[in-house]
């Protein structure tokens, strides 16, 4: 059978995982917290820098391989990329990013479903390694998976590449798009002009009609449509009002800001917290 190698088949395995756990027998799961502390005990005695393991309050042991101490910590909501590859104590493979390929995630506990993953990145700095034993309840959970046995604690090699803000973020979208920004505002947005239009900008307290495409970085639809927008009337979020009143008539644009002038630190439907957005726009 072929070794679980994934990215983001991982997003549904190990939500399902999780879930898993929190349905299964109290007893029986105690007892395998139990072996599991076994196990990773016995496996830091065999690892020549297993006796710097620190526990954490989540459970998971950890210790740091190659250390950075001038490197950066990640904060809720950073972009955090990483290289990772899982192994059951016995040394078996069984998950890791493609290749010599990076995975990047926003770093808010909980948006891979992979809990183990999900609070590593909070304990290293940029640019270090550092080994994770991961107990099954922040692993692959109570449910067999392909050559993963139910309850296994799993070895998580962990590499943090890099952690970008949001504001960071959105420089690194505009140059990879090498769009010719026309604004840019001290709190974040930037307006990348797509048509010439002459005239005053359309300002507050203004009726017009918006067509939209609302997009994450990576170019994703989220929602689309066309409404009446009363400018300056709280009617929608901070960075789309302000974008608008800086265009004119029959004006269009690319429009990018942070979540700070979006969803926040809440989210909206399928927009996670911490998010920041890209909305295509023609004004009328």
């Amino acid at each position: 059978m072929k070794r679980v190698s994934l990215v983001f088949s991982f997003l549904a395995v190990m939500t399902l995982a999780m879930s898993g756990c929190m349905n299964s027998d109290g007893g029986q799961d105690e007892q395998k917290i139990a072996e599991n502390e076994a196990a990773i005990a016995a496996y830091l005695k065999t690892d020549s820098l297993g006796s710097t393991a620190v526990v954490d309050s989540s459970g998971l042991y950890y210790f740091i391989r190659k250390p950075n101490p001038a490197g950066e910590r990640v904060k809720t909501g950073d972009g955090a990329t990483v290289k990772f590859t899982g192994y059951l104590l016995n040394g078996a493979k069984v998950l890791s990013t493609p290749g010599d390929s990076a995975f990047t995630f926003p770093a808010l506990g909980y948006s891979t479903g992979f809990a183990g993953l999900e609070r590593a990145i909070f304990l290293m700095r940029t640019g270090e390694k550092a080994s994770f034993l991961l107990p099954y309840y922040l692993a692959f959970g109570n449910v067999e998976r392909v050559n993963v046995p139910a309850y296994s604690p799993i070895r998580l090699e962990v590499e943090f590449v890099k952690k970008r803000n949001e504001l960071q973020q959105i420089d690194d979208f505009v140059a990879r798009k090498k769009f010719v920004v026309s604004d840019k505002t001290s709190d974040g947005l930037v307006i990348v002009r797509t048509n010439t239009v002459t005239g005053e900008a359309i300002g507050s307290g203004k009726s017009v009609t918006v067509k939209y495409v609302g997009k994450f970085l990576d170019d994703k639809k989220f929602d689309e449509g066309t409404f009446s927008l009363t400018t300056g009337a709280n009617q929608v979020i901070p960075g789309f009002d302000a974008a608008v009143q800086k265009m004119r008539k029959t004006e269009k644009a690319i429009i990018i800001f942070p979540s700070s002038l979006g969803y926040k630190s809440t989210g909206s439907g399928s927009i996670p917290p911490y998010t920041p957005l890209q909305f295509e726009i023609e004004v009328n």
